[in-house]
């Protein structure tokens, strides 16, 4: 019976191309990015038949890379449709080995895709690819990116090296760096490579290594290496040194360092006195504190020195053979008290201020703020706390969470890398009543149809505000005119919104615009923007037959 049906139809058809004076025209087509549409037109009849999406997407700006860290990066580009985000990424040109992206969900025509896990210093290929939800794919042409190397740059020795011979058995080696990076003194009799030793994993700028067990009277071979945290190595010249045969100075040792007193300790090959001989000026000794007691164990404290203060010393005493000991010259620095100087606030806005301090030694930040008046009750009183546990004596931070309207009462706190705590001043500030309305931004629109007995026709409408508030949509029929109708049931304070509109005619078109509101009264409007609501897609015989039969009602055959 179907099969009857269908050639009935055809022959219906091709009968009526054969209709002496009917003409048929050649097929017009319209197409826009969702949808084409093909009319036929026989003598005065038309016949409209609508067909899926098969225009595939364009890409319209990119891809672009932007942000390239060691290990990640982000590609941006367009599309002229809805698609999704894909990325595919190989080390290999062709060739991708990684696939990053939005691939299952054809919703953005602005893509941004953050790519990480990847090698720095490295040169990656690849390419974006956008399908939209008919299926329909682009794929951009290929592209080239290297990863950020990172720090790349060596140590270099700025003080330095220099050996000191505490005694006939061993030495020291001092030297300080521009950055902080490990120590080591590698050393033989023969080869550089004999022996090494120092702290591996200890990073710092000032290094020093004693060398024990060493043989008296004999020429050593020796180089200093420093390596930072990213694996930049600088190699010392190699240097030569020979051994004492003589009463010498030995493990020597500047400890428990405070704000103005030092330790220092040491041996000696012969029983001895102890002397230190010390002062601001690299050979110019100025101060001396000794004791008499002859021992090869020595112990002094120095005591009444300058905070912050650079000292340089030389040990020396005497044994009981009237044979005088002295040592190299050996550098200490005290610790710095830090101060905090120079607090301010400033820029000022409903919700963020700026502060700025300076501290006399490196510490790290704490910011303490307090609420002190607020419309809210509740929140009188509450403190707060910010912070960065980085080191450094200019201090620059951005408090971005306050409330407008507000009295705050804000001081901040450092310690050094010693523990000594400074703290500042306290300042009070207000920020101003919020009167700058909510931003709307990436508004985003996608049609919805119930294919069931009855069309349904719904917009989906998605888009951003730049602060918490509510929105409504206004909307009406047609290209332009009154919002007779609205969207009224977004109660919640937020920054992203998804809101429906519902219960659309198919076939007509909706201007629309939106409407925020923060939580006090700023209002704001979006541009106007025009929708179609879709129709259900009709087969082109269906089209055909159905006019035949408006027109011919005879030709259908009888009724059953």
């Amino acid at each position: 019976m179907l099969y009857t049906t269908h050639m009935r139809r055809l022959s219906l058809f091709f009968l009526l191309l054969t209709l002496p004076g009917l003409t048929m025209a050649a097929p017009t087509r319209f197409s826009s990015p969702n949808f084409g549409v093909e009319s036929i037109i026989f003598g005065g009849t038309g016949l409209l038949h609508s067909t899926g999406d098969s225009i595939p997407p364009n890409i319209m700006s990119g891809p672009t890379v932007s942000s390239v860290l060691t290990t990640a990066l982000t590609v941006t580009w367009s599309t002229d449709k809805a698609t999704t985000s894909v990325v595919m990424l190989g080390q290999v040109p062709g060739i991708y080995t990684s696939v990053y992206g939005q691939i299952d969900r054809a919703v953005f025509t602005q893509h941004i895709v953050q790519v990480s896990q990847l090698t720095k210093a490295t040169t990656y290929y690849y390419v974006v690819r956008s399908v939209d939800v008919a299926g329909n794919l682009v794929q951009s042409t290929e592209h080239q990116v290297v990863t950020d190397p990172g720090d790349i740059t060596s140590p270099v020795v700025t003080n330095g090296p220099s050996i000191a011979q505490p005694s006939a058995t061993s030495i020291i080696v001092t030297w300080q760096t521009d950055k902080i990076a490990n120590t080591i003194v590698e050393y033989g009799l023969q080869n550089v490579t004999e022996n090494s030793a120092g702290k591996p994993d200890e990073l710092t700028t000032f290094h020093q290594v004693q060398v024990n067990g060493l043989l008296a009277n004999q020429s050593y071979v020796l180089r200093i290496r420093s390596k930072d945290a990213s694996g930049n190595q600088y190699n010392g010249a190699l240097q030569t040194v020979k051994t004492p045969n003589s009463p010498s100075i030995t493990n020597v040792q500047i400890t428990d360092i405070t704000l103005n007193s030092a330790l220092v300790q040491w041996q000696t090959s012969t029983a001895a006195t102890s002397v230190v001989n010390y002062g601001t000026a690299t050979g110019q000794p100025t101060l001396v504190q000794s004791d008499t007691t002859v021992t090869q164990n020595h112990l002094l404290r120095l005591t009444g020195l300058g905070t912050g203060t650079t000292y340089y010393v030389k040990l020396a005493g005497q044994d009981a053979s009237n044979n005088r000991l002295l040592s190299d010259e050996y550098i200490f620095k005290t610790v710095v008290l830090p101060v905090i100087t120079s607090f301010t606030v400033s820029a000022i806005t409903a919700g963020s201020a700026h502060l700025a301090w300076v501290s006399s030694s490196d510490i790290d930040e704490l910011i303490r703020y307090t609420v002190q008046t607020n419309d809210d009750p509740k929140l009188v009183g509450k403190q707060l706390s910010a912070g960065n546990d980085k080191l450094v004596s200019n201090h620059l931070y951005d408090l971005n969470d306050l409330s407008d309207n507000t009295d705050y009462s804000v001081s901040v706190i450092g310690k050094d890398v010693f523990g000594n705590q400074a703290l500042s001043t306290t300042i009070k500030f207000k920020t101003p009543v919020d009167t700058v309305p909510p931003q709307i931004t990436n508004i985003k629109t996608d049609t919805t149809v119930d294919l069931g007995s009855h069309q349904n026709v719904q917009v989906l409408v998605s888009f951003g505000l730049s602060k918490a508030g509510k929105a409504i949509i206004e909307y009406g029929v047609g290209a332009s005119g009154t919002y007779d109708q609205k969207v009224d049931m977004d109660d919640s304070l937020s920054t992203n919104k998804f809101m429906v509109i519902p219960d659309l005619v198919p076939g007509q078109s909706y201007h629309f615009h939106i409407v925020a509101t923060d939580r006090h009264g700023n209002k704001t409007t979006s541009a106007d923007y025009l929708v179609l609501a879709p129709t259900q897609p009709v087969s082109l015989l269906d089209l055909i037959f159905g006019q035949i039969q408006s027109n011919f009602g005879w030709l259908a055959g009888p009724k059953r």
